[in-house]
């Protein structure tokens, strides 16, 4: 079987090349058809008589805007690049889809799919237990419209069918150093490189080596299985690359940046001819001339994945954090040693542990992450390269286009749909913001136990769909539909047709809900079929959870302001109405935020009739979120602590999380949070509130008393990411520090990790940060580091009715300041 992983222009045959994974062969097979040409509409026929152009005809396109059709000029191009100069051309229209997109679109390739090659074409494979799985979904679903039916089919048949085992290999590289704290230069590449690990999922695990001069081999790591020694690096890179291409799939942690950036660069300086270097570098991403490149930290650091796939377990994308948080693995402890001083022993294992723990961050939990990003690609229509490293943005869009172009609708431009729909109607209460947001209710002061939170489930996507939003259905142009108003807001909602968001954001999440969320839970099923289907789960919950955001984004292609403020209205709606109901049955609501409330202890009966009443009034699921031993909250909305009958510690807004917190208040963070997971009843909340307290004051006087054991304890850690002369119009901290090192005669370059201080300008010859290195004890401002712990625990303590000012300071009057 073929699957199709990747899709590109191929501007040696002026056509499309699709990369499609043999599973038999378990190698990569290239499909190239140089017959579709690219082509952008128009509705005024272009009169500049353009070489270029290979063909002109009036076409007829659905207008969802204005509801009707109409006729446009179809201009067909022969190159892609001609497509970009139609921006010249008055009312151009799709020329903004990149020329692999138009085709993946328009020939329905199905991406991630199995395909087979017959009579000289690329036809769709079906599996017959996916499509049996499929008509068992349909089948719970019969009272859906053909629309839906036929939407739903579409989602069930992409999530429905398996993906094969990928053969993959992930490599990591060890670079000499001249400083320990610098990420030699991949652009200049003037460094050896001392060692390649490939770590692979056939069970390769190969070093290959630099020889380096009076070293001698003493001992062989135990997580090697082959080390390959070189004394000439070009033939220890050449090595490197034919193992590269025995692999269909590459994994590297950072490679876009650094490991595969470096090895071309690198190998171009030793003179090895471009035609033998497997590896194609581009601005931002490197790419494989035979095979696909994955870099995981990319992936990681996907936003939408780091909050709704993986809960946010990991603080900072790199690779010891990320490991550690998934795997339970990290780096071996040794980086502070310069890759040229350590032994070939600790080298090789140095090196090795990395490309092992990059690949087991692709097979862990049954190949997770690896069918995350297949299933992925399949809802979001792109090539693996692409939804790897794109925000959820970037998926739903393409998506959307999709339909568009297969139900023969004209896509319109931003600024046509705000011509048409107009701009929204409400007045923000936030600064800065467009409209009004969501409601967030004044809480009851005080720390509560026995709270629970109640979820509507997927609260906006499920706005989408029940109420037919989109940006073809607000304020549309019938006049029997001006009446159809929800909430304070003068937007009407159209009643004839079915807006393209609401039916695909709406099936989507149905189902998540009723299927694959129920199935993902399902004892009786088979292991790996139950896996699959918690990767179905996950994947349309990262999509679910980021879609409001996307269409209530100025920068999204089909932003419609109105719809985004009507979301929010109904939303304000919607949780208003609830808890005036749960009040009228005799609950005690505490709070209540967006899309969910905080209610005391409620009778189990009162529960049962208020999530009945949410699911007949509004066609919505309310359901039990979080239960929480106790919750703390204060005065202001948005801020309050609790701790879950599972232990764990939530903080709204938790300062202390952030990864540049110096290591003497992060530390006295976890602590806090450690006391608060210990708390059972209120009197022990009392003591547990007078040893934070305690605690903070500690720190706090380590500050005043200039006690720290040492500067690290201090430092903030952060990374130069450009080198040092290209900071022209601000300069950060980090580079200020950088600067004054590079001064005293230290290396720095981009990738050097910078630890500073905060200094006081009066003491510290006017500057207000230092190195580590180079400051002294009697230059720290502890006046600044005073007002960081204030910042980082405030969240904490003001839930707990503790005053930074006088429980911790000390400071009760003016007088007492002064």
């Amino acid at each position: 079987m073929l699957y199709v992983v990747s899709a590109s222009y191929d501007p040696d045959v002026n056509g499309i090349s699709l990369k499609l994974y043999n599973d038999e062969t378990e190698k990569i097979e290239v499909w190239v058809d140089s017959s579709f040409k690219a082509y952008f509409l128009t509705k005024m026929k272009p009169s500049l008589n353009w070489k270029s152009i290979v063909k002109k005809e009036l076409v007829t396109k659905y207008d969802a805007l204005r509801d009707k059709d109409v006729k446009v000029w179809k201009v067909t191009v022969n190159n892609p690049s001609a497509v970009k100069n139609s921006h010249n051309i008055n009312d151009a229209r799709e020329n903004h889809i990149k020329f692999f997109q138009c085709y993946i679109y328009d020939k329905d390739i199905k991406m991630g799919m199995p395909y087979l090659r017959r009579n000289g074409n690329l036809e769709f494979q079906p599996n017959q237990e996916s499509e049996s799985r499929i008509q068992e979904i349909l089948s719970q679903f019969k009272e859906l419209d053909k629309d839906e039916q036929d939407m739903f089919e579409k989602w069930a048949s992409l999530l429905e069918y398996p993906a094969p085992d990928f053969k993959r290999a992930s490599l990591d590289i060890e670079v000499m150093n001249k400083d320990e704290n610098k990420v030699p230069n991949p652009e200049t590449a003037i460094l050896p490189v001392l060692t390649a690990c490939i770590s692979t999922n056939r069970g390769e695990r190969i070093a290959y080596v630099l020889i380096q001069e009076g070293k001698t081999v003493n001992k062989i790591p135990d997580n090697v299985d082959k080390i390959i020694f070189f004394t000439e690096e070009d033939k220890l890179l050449l090595s490197v690359f034919n193992k590269m291409n025995e692999y269909p799939f590459l994994i590297t942690f950072n490679g876009d940046d650094f490991d595969l950036r470096y090895l071309y660069y690198r190998a171009l300086r030793l003179g090895i001819p471009e035609l033998k270097i497997p590896i194609i570098v581009r601005e931002r991403i490197c790419m494989l001339k035979r095979g696909i490149h994955i870099d995981l930290y990319k992936f990681f650091s996907i936003k939408a994945m780091k909050i709704y796939a993986f809960k946010a377990k990991y603080k900072d994308e790199k690779l010891d954090t990320v490991a550690k948080a998934l795997i339970g693995k990290g780096k071996i402890k040794g980086e502070e040693k310069w890759m040229a001083k350590m032994s070939y022993h600790d080298l090789i294992k140095y090196c090795m542990n990395d490309a092992d723990i990059t690949l087991e961050l692709t097979t862990y939990n049954n190949d997770l992450v690896i069918n995350l990003i297949i299933m992925l690609e399949r809802i979001s229509r792109l090539p693996i390269e692409n939804v790897s490293r794109k925000s959820v943005s970037s998926w739903i869009r393409s998506f959307m286009v999709y339909e568009h172009r297969q139900r023969n609708i004209l896509i319109p431009t931003p600024e046509e749909i705000k011509a048409v729909k107009g701009q929204t109607a409400s007045t923000a209460i936030i600064k800065g913001k467009k409209y009004k947001g969501a409601i967030v209710v004044i809480p009851i002061s005080g720390t509560h136990f026995k709270v629970l939170v109640l979820d509507f489930a997927s609260l906006y996507p499920s706005i989408f769909k029940v109420y037919n939003l989109g940006y073809s259905t607000i304020n549309c142009p019938h006049e029997e539909c001006k009446s159809n108003t929800i909430g304070e807001l003068p937007h009407w909602i159209c009643k004839k047709n079915r807006a393209l968001e609401s039916l695909l954001i709406g099936s989507l999440r149905d189902l998540r809900v009723f299927w694959y969320k129920k199935k993902a839970k399902d004892k009786f099923l088979d292991k790996k079929l139950k896996t699959w289907y918690s990767v179905a789960e996950q994947s349309i919950k990262v999509i679910m959870n980021a879609s409001y955001g996307v269409f209530g984004s100025e920068k999204f292609s089909l932003y419609c302001p109105p719809v985004a403020e009507e979301i929010a209205a109904i939303a304000r709606y919607i949780i208003s109405k609830t808890i005036k109901k749960a009040q009228s049955l005799g609950m005690n609501v505490l709070y209540g935020d967006t899309d969910s409330i905080f209610v005391k202890d409620p009778p189990k009966e009162k529960l049962d009739e208020l999530v009945k009443w949410t699911q007949d009034e509004f066609g919505i699921e309310f359901e039990v979120d979080k239960a929480y031993k106790y919750v703390c909250l204060s005065g202001r909305k948005k801020n309050y602590l609790g701790v879950t009958t599972r232990g764990e510690v939530d903080v709204k807004g938790l300062t202390g999380k952030k990864k540049h917190t110096p290591p003497i208040i992060k530390s006295a963070f976890n602590e806090t949070k450690k006391l608060l997971k210990e708390v059972e009843t209120p009197e022990q909340m009392e003591v547990t509130k007078k040893k934070i307290s305690s605690l903070i004051k500690g720190v706090y006087k380590t500050f005043k008393n200039r006690e720290w054991e040492n500067m690290e304890d201090l430092s903030f850690n952060v990374t130069v990411t450009r080198e040092l002369d290209e900071y022209k119009k601000t300069t950060p901290q980090h580079v200020k520090a950088a600067k004054m090192l590079q001064a005293q005669g230290y290396d720095v370059e981009a990738g050097t990790n910078i630890s500073f201080v905060k200094t006081n300008k009066k003491v510290s010859g006017g500057v207000t940060v230092k190195p580590v290195k180079l400051a002294k004890r009697e230059e720290v401002d502890v006046n600044k580091y005073i007002e960081f712990l204030k910042s980082t625990f405030e969240q904490i303590l003001e839930p707990l009715d503790i005053s930074f000012s006088e429980d911790i300071i000390g400071i009760r009057s003016l007088k007492d300041w002064l």
